[in-house]
């Protein structure tokens, strides 16, 4: 009778510490690296006990059995490859003596986001499996934070109550501080977009402050605005203003970290998880390829939105010439590449 006694309280005890959390994850951008950092966090919640339902262009292979991929698949072109690397090969000699060419390049990369952002909005407004998972309960909604928030006005449609944790796969976007209320001063705060410390000339400073008031009002009215009259026009109401539905947002993780990224004014709200996507599933390098390096390695990667191969030769010799002459050993992620090994 007290072995019974004892495996009921012992039930009991267990059951209280094995509550699991109903996690919804809103990834609506079509980058492959964005998504290969949310990933690992995602399945590990799941693997932990948690019911993951992830609405994404990328669904995972072999999920666990409590992991539902609502897929996205289709409805816009993957950003895979995307960027040809010839597109920098001939720039205008003038902007280059202006110094301006290096500001240019940086607004052109942003706004293609703009119409991207919205196409793929007009889409979601009327996909029926986001639908069908919006309406269902949750404890957490983790949603990811760069060029849309179509999805913070989704969810207020459809009543989604639970907070709100934004991820973003890179440092802070310029409008990203304001929403959990940071002081991100752009004199000594570099903007996402920027190759400089915070150790900034003064003409960076002024390089840097008027991109950060760019993108803040270029996200303003070719997004959030556009996406507003998008999902008021598709459900035939008023929502409030992405603006502010954005200050709904309780948690950021940032995929930084301070020992690269230098220091920022943060506060407990902002959580650097610079390094989360490293698993256990990744490849290691060969102990003995970095051992026997006496001045150290180099890892030399384009991303997943460059193609490697576009590199004109000319220019890839010049690269392979330039490496070789560095005392380190140089590790090149490449695709396409009948040299691998060398």
């Amino acid at each position: 009778m007290l072995s019974l006694i004892t495996t009921y309280f012992a039930a009991i005890a267990l059951a209280q510490n094995a509550e699991t959390a109903r996690v919804l994850g809103l990834f609506p951008h079509t980058g492959k690296s964005h998504q290969m950092v949310f990933d690992p966090l995602l399945r590990r919640l799941a693997e932990r006990g948690h019911h993951v339902t992830v609405v994404s262009h990328f669904p995972v292979n072999n999920p666990p059995s409590n992991y539902t991929d609502v897929s996205l698949e289709g409805i816009a072109e993957l950003g895979l490859e995307t960027i040809d690397l010839a597109y920098f090969e001939n720039p205008n000699k003038v902007l280059n003596y202006l110094g301006l060419d290096k500001i240019l390049n940086q607004i052109s990369e942003f706004l293609p986001l703009a119409d991207m952002a919205l196409d793929i909005c007009s889409k979601l407004v009327k996909f029926a499996p986001l639908a069908e998972a919006l309406k269902k309960e949750y404890d957490v909604v983790l949603v990811e934070e760069f060029n849309s928030d179509c999805m913070l006005g989704l969810a207020h449609v459809y009543g989604v109550k639970a907070p709100m944790v934004a991820m973003l796969s890179s440092n802070l976007m310029s409008w990203s501080p304001d929403r959990i209320g940071v002081s991100y001063n752009p004199s000594h705060v570099p903007i996402v977009s920027a190759d400089y410390t915070e150790k900034m000339t003064f003409a960076q400073r002024l390089e840097n402050t008027l991109l950060n008031v760019f993108y803040n009002t270029w996200y303003r009215y070719s997004i959030q605005l556009k996406e507003e009259a998008i999902i008021e026009k598709h459900f035939g109401t008023q929502i409030p203003d992405l603006q502010d539905l954005g200050k709904n947002i309780t948690l950021m993780l940032v995929n930084v970290f301070h020992s690269l990224n230098g220091a920022r004014p943060l506060l407990p709200g902002i959580v650097e998880v610079g390094g989360m996507h490293l698993d256990h599933t990744r490849k290691p390098i060969p102990s003995r390829f970095i051992n026997e390096s006496e001045h150290g390695v180099v890892l030399l990667s384009f991303g997943s939105l460059i193609k490697t191969a576009s590199i004109p030769k000319h220019k890839e010799q010049i690269i392979v010439n330039a490496l070789s002459k560095l005392k380190q050993r140089v590790i090149w992620k490449y695709e396409s590449s009948g040299d691998e090994g060398t």
